[in-house]
């Protein structure tokens, strides 16, 4: 990152997060608190009338079901987890894609790229960024979730995510709004802009 120390997330491998999804270890993420996050990551999306979105790290589709019927443009998911994505029933004009987030075999760009609760699972998080925005087109979006743990309850992810938002900030973060959900739940959500070509 910057020199700092920062506290490490514990690296889950892919057996890992296909045991977890298998198990319905992340099922909460389509009820309750979770829906002021996805409602807010969906009004980016719509204000940005974006016609294609890249969701990175998109698990079982809740941000695709959230956008909903309105949304006919082109949605790419991707996530690690061939459980999760096997279990996904797809939408017309939705594509699904097992990958690794550090090492996508993409090209092209998306009006929209949503990294949603993925950013520290990543080993090298700035230059997930970095590849990321690449991905965006000019005049597009990357919009980053990330979870604001409180200090006393979760001391070592309150300082990585607290790192991980200064680090974004000057990365060119163009507007950021806090996110509360229901049981005082908070995100930051970050948007970065591409610019325009000349």
């Amino acid at each position: 990152m910057t020199g700092r120390t920062t506290p490490q997330v514990p690296r889950i491998t892919r057996d890992e997060w296909n045991e977890q999804f298998g198990s319905g270890r992340w099922d909460y993420l389509a009820e309750g608190p979770e829906q002021a996050r996805y409602a807010a990551i969906c009004a980016r999306i719509r204000t940005a009338r974006a016609a294609s979105v890249l969701d990175v790290g998109c698990g079982a589709g809740v941000l695709r079901d959230h956008l909903g019927d309105y949304f006919s443009g082109r949605y790419l998911g991707i996530d690690w987890s061939h459980t999760v994505l096997a279990k996904r029933i797809r939408r017309r004009d939705e594509w699904l894609l097992c990958a690794d987030a550090s090492r996508l075999p993409l090209r092209g760009s998306f009006d929209t790229v949503v990294l949603s609760e993925v950013l520290y699972y990543l080993d090298e998080p700035l230059s997930a960024i970095a590849r990321m925005l690449d991905l965006v087109a000019p005049g597009g979006q990357l919009l980053i979730s990330l979870y604001q743990p409180s200090a006393d309850r979760h001391p070592d992810w309150h300082s990585l995510i607290a790192d991980l938002d200064r680090d974004v900030r000057a990365m060119g973060d163009t507007a950021h709004q806090l996110v509360t959900g229901h049981s005082r739940r908070n995100w930051l959500l970050h948007v970065i802009t591409r610019e325009e070509q000349r």
